[in-house]
């Protein structure tokens, strides 16, 4: 039970690290460079962890979610950055951001896991990833952004974070895991 605390520290801290938490009111004080970079964050974040679900999954229903994950993020993030190009916007990320170093310790609690241990940090992980990404968007990013592109294309990508949270839940309850 202890190690599941201490996963669910380390997974939020790098969710926090990779979205940005910010004051009620905050968002104002985001910009578009930022909001772009926090957006390609958290994509590779999910990118690196997918992989590691479609690889290290003891059973074939986690490899899936990995593979579909990572198929998934990658598609987005290169949308993110085609985006950036168009706009001519360099992706700056946050003051003092810490989510590499952050994602660097979720990843290497990971690969420590094997079998059924894996499993059920891996769907904590996304479970506990996609449900802030999906608060953050809606919450932080989409009022902060200013480029109407931008705002669309996170709106277009909402439903599949969305759908990606929804079908670890499905899963994570088939497993016995939440």
């Amino acid at each position: 039970m202890m190690r599941n605390r201490w996963f669910e520290r380390v997974c939020l801290a790098v969710v926090a690290a990779t979205i940005v938490t910010l004051p009620t009111g905050a968002a104002s004080a985001l910009d578009d460079a930022t909001i772009l970079a926090i957006y390609d964050e958290a994509n590779a974040a999910d990118i690196v962890t997918g992989r590691l679900g479609a690889k290290y999954g003891a059973s074939e229903e986690v490899r899936a979610l990995g593979r579909m994950v990572a198929t998934d993020h990658m598609a987005a993030q290169q949308m993110g950055r085609d985006l950036a190009l168009k706009l001519k916007i360099v992706p700056t990320p946050p003051d003092n951001d810490t989510s590499v170093a952050e994602q660097a310790k979720a990843v290497a609690l990971l690969q420590s896991k094997r079998g059924a241990e894996f499993d059920n940090a891996y769907l904590q992980y996304e479970v506990a990833f996609h449900q802030s990404v999906v608060e953050a968007i809606k919450g932080t990013l989409l009022p902060a952004i200013k480029n109407d592109e931008l705002r669309s294309l996170m709106k277009s990508v909402l439903p599949g974070f969305e759908h990606h949270l929804a079908a670890t839940r499905t899963l994570a309850a088939k497993m016995g895991v939440m």
